[in-house]
């Protein structure tokens, strides 16, 4: 897709679109916040960590059903728009070098190659757009609009060869996402976000508005094809969703606020 046009599709946060009686942060106070509070009680669930982040506590095979017109997500603090925007910009870019677009944010400067390009492979945007991996944005839309009850309309955003690619020159990025999966069933666009790993605090709420301003921009754009075509959920199944130790003092501060003994 052209990049004009994608920077001028805006993420909506649209409450009349309403699935049954899903309110998101409801649901993931329920499914996310409430989980990860009882294993850090518990002391046999805290795991061991290999990086700077530290011990961390972990839910595994998490599933969570979520409505893709309702993307902010409040995940043990406030959503922070002004740090989605900043990604945004830059995925929206589609730069492969966090150079001039995260430039002070902790957590890119350690994932990002140490040889001064600060090179990433993480760039959402390019993975979902770009030529250079595949269009895959255009291939999904064009498989629902071909054959709308179609199997094959994936946006895969990981590779064998991020194995070895995750620490080229110093980088410490294996991408989290593995792939979105579109489906049109009962008229209804339902959507399969997998990740292989999700930190709760600092990657869940950023990664769900991410899949969805993708899943915004599908629908509208198959609304010209099928313009009865209704509104799904996005189906999130993340592999580790956890918390690290770097982050209790937001996990405590959330427990005082919601009355939650520790």
């Amino acid at each position: 897709m052209d990049k004009k046009e994608l920077e001028e599709f805006k993420l909506q946060e649209d409450f009349s679109k309403q699935i049954g009686d899903y309110n998101n942060n409801e649901i993931v106070n329920l499914q996310i916040c409430r989980p990860l509070v009882e294993l850090y009680k518990n002391p046999d669930k805290r795991i061991k960590g290999n990086t700077p982040s530290g011990d961390f506590w972990e839910i595994l095979n998490a599933q969570i059903n979520l409505n893709p017109f309702q993307p902010f997500l409040n995940i043990f603090r406030d959503f922070k728009k002004d740090y989605l925007e900043k990604e945004h910009k830059w995925y929206l870019s589609q730069s492969l070098s966090v150079n001039g677009y995260m430039d002070g944010i902790k957590i890119w400067d350690f994932c990002s190659s140490k040889d001064g390009k600060k090179m990433i492979n993480s760039n959402y945007g390019n993975l979902v757009f770009s030529d250079e991996n595949g269009n895959q944005f255009d291939y999904c839309l064009n498989r629902l609009k071909y054959h709308k009850e179609t199997r094959e309309a994936m946006i895969i955003f990981t590779r064998p060869s991020i194995q070895w690619e995750c620490e080229e020159h110093g980088k410490h990025d294996f991408i989290c996402t593995a792939y979105y999966h579109f489906f049109i069933r009962e008229n209804k666009l339902e959507m399969i976000l997998a990740q292989r790993s999700c930190d709760a605090l600092t990657g869940a709420p950023y990664d769900f508005a991410w899949s969805c301003y993708v899943y915004q921009l599908m629908y509208s754009k198959l609304l010209e094809t099928y313009p009865d075509l209704k509104s799904g959920l996005i189906h999130w199944n993340i592999d580790s969703l956890h918390i690290y130790e770097r982050s209790e003092k937001t996990l405590l501060k959330w427990c005082e606020k919601n009355n939650i003994k520790i």
